[in-house]
Formats: structure tokens, sequence, C-alpha cells
């Protein structure tokens, strides 16, 4: 039998988890808070995305019998950093499943355009929207190997978030890169 007090700590451990899960969606699209590391504040971090916070990696099986990685950021995040992001967590991935090499295909990018418009309750409000970058690649895996387009999964992994720790992302660089952005989705840059 749950005592209330156990009961009310879990949920109140529980929401303080969506808060943080919150927090962190609302400092990587705004350049507020900055949470995740690396990058600078507004810059995407190697960390999972989720329905909460959309900015991350995400990863799924792929046709090719390897897995899909797509790494979403935020508009001041350069797609050399998403790359980086999808790399890192395929390489990985093959580690933890005790995969000596993997493999890349050709990346793919695209844009997400946020709504700048809402309707509640039969009103229409203008919203700011959140726009992201997307890299998407597939990856396969496989044993020991001397062709120069396998990559090793430990060492590959460990550098490429290394450097995701280290890599900071200047202010002006930035603003140039949310500018862009919104121009892409049609939006005049402010």
């Amino acid at each position: 039998m749950r005592t209330p007090t156990s009961h009310t700590a879990r949920l109140c451990f529980g929401l303080a988890a969506v808060w943080a899960a919150m927090l962190q969606g609302c400092a990587s699209s705004t350049g507020g808070i900055g949470l995740g590391f690396g990058g600078g504040p507004g810059v995407t971090g190697y960390q999972e995305a989720n329905a909460v916070a959309p900015q991350g990696y995400q990863i799924s099986s792929s046709d090719t019998g390897g897995v899909r990685v797509t790494a979403t950021g935020s508009a001041a995040t350069p797609n050399e950093r998403l790359l980086k992001i999808a790399l890192a967590k395929a390489a990985e991935h093959g580690a933890e499943n005790n995969k000596k090499t993997f493999r890349i295909g050709e990346p793919a990018y695209s844009t997400r355009c946020g709504k700048t418009m809402v309707s509640e309750r039969g009103n229409t409000r203008s919203i700011v929207p959140n726009d992201y970058r997307v890299v998407v690649i597939d990856a396969t895996f496989g044993g020991a190997s001397a062709d120069p387009a396998d990559k090793p999964t430990k060492e590959t992994s460990a550098a490429l978030i290394a450097e995701l720790q280290a890599e900071i992302i200047p202010p002006e660089t930035q603003a140039a890169l949310v500018a862009q952005l919104k121009q892409a989705c049609g939006r005049s840059p402010s």
C-alpha cells in the first residue's frame, strides 16, 4: 500500500523532470538559459530530443538495416554542428552494440519552419515561431575493416563528443544563422 508521502514525492519528482525538460526546450530555442553542453546559449547541445524539447538527436531503424539518426537544432545551430551530433550518436550507438565500425550515407539537410499564428477558442494570435535546422544520416555497422569509409565507433564517438563540448559558436555567427533561417522560412530578418 502506498503512503501519501511516497506518492506525493513521486508526483513532485515527475513534475520537476517535466519542468526541467521544458526549460531545456525553451533555453535551446530562445538562447536564454543554455542547457545541454557545448556551443553556447541558443546552440543545440549533444542531447536526446523528445516531444517537450525537440532539439537534439533521435535514433530509429533505417531501411538499410542500420539506424537513421535525425539531429534537430535551433536556428542558431550550424548544420556542421548538427552533422557532428548525428555522427557522434551513430558512433555511440554502434559502440554500445559492440560494433567495431560504422559507415554513413550522404547527409540530408532541411529546415522546419514554425507556426507564426495559433488559434485558441476561435481567436487567432501571433506567436514567435520556433524554426529548426535538421540533418538526417543513415548509418550501417560492421566489424573491423580496412576500408577508409568505415570509421571506428568508440574512437569517433569520444572524439566528436569532446569536440561538441569544446565548440563555441560566436554570438555574431548565431545571429547570422538565425537571420538566414528566418529568410529561408519566408520571414524578414529583424
